[in-house]
């Protein structure tokens, strides 16, 4: 199960020439599931499925079917045509986790083909984050977030928004520390995040990162927690 901003996806293009005539691109795409835990207003951890379809090749539409027998249509990003995902609503999280089991897409392409593809969810999940700090250094010019780390987590990533606009993305890391630490801290410089977006208030939202496997290639599910501060 991948998630798409941490891979690289390799086009498949098979190219041969039959007299002066050009053969079909082959259509290929890549679909991944996992789960996503969130705390919800109650202060209760919630769980969603995250599902994505990614193809270098012009897709019209996604469907998944669930081990249960249920069927969505996917959101077509940005009306590409080469990413097709679920963003969950609050309504979408349930304080059961998602069904495990294998998931069916149905991606059908530009030029009309239908292409099968299925990808199994596990049952593991981990919890959110506990920020235990978010707040400004005595001489105001630095921010420190500080929060305990997430049994069972990989690796962890930080977006810091300011309304819908993305000043800060930090990409996955990982604490290599031996014994692993119990607690985390990251820290910037304030005009760093200001510099562009301006003073006001800020979302710095956590994501632990869980993967089947050491290569962190492959997720099984993450988990996000978001605190806000002004600046």
């Amino acid at each position: 199960m991948r998630i798409l901003h941490l891979i690289s996806l390799t086009a498949l293009v098979i190219l041969s020439f039959s007299g002066c005539e050009k053969a079909k691109v082959t259509n290929q795409a890549t679909a991944d599931v996992f789960v996503k835990s969130i705390k919800n207003a109650q202060g209760a951890t919630v769980y969603a499925v995250i599902h994505s379809v990614f193809s270098y090749n012009v897709m019209k539409s996604v469907s998944v079917t669930s081990p249960d027998g249920t069927t969505k249509q996917l959101t077509n990003y940005e009306n590409g045509g080469n990413s097709f995902f679920n963003e969950p609503a609050v309504t979408d999280y349930s304080v059961t986790a998602p069904l495990a089991g294998t998931y069916t897409y149905l991606a059908k392409f530009n030029d009309g083909e239908e292409i099968t593809y299925t990808n199994a969810l596990s049952a593991a999940t981990i919890l959110p984050a506990n920020i235990t700090l978010l707040a400004k250094s005595a001489t105001a010019d630095s921010v420190y977030i500080k929060w305990d780390a997430i049994a069972s987590a990989h690796a962890y990533q930080l977006k810091v928004m300011k309304g819908t606009t993305q000043v800060y993305y930090q990409p996955a890391f990982v604490d290599a520390s031996v014994p692993l630490k119990p607690n985390l801290r990251l820290g910037f410089r304030v005009s760093n995040l200001t510099s562009n977006a301006g003073s006001g208030t800020f979302d710095f939202e956590l994501t632990g990162l869980l993967f089947e496997s050491t290569t962190y290639d492959y997720l099984q599910a993450i988990s996000s927690s978001i605190q806000r501060i002004v600046l």
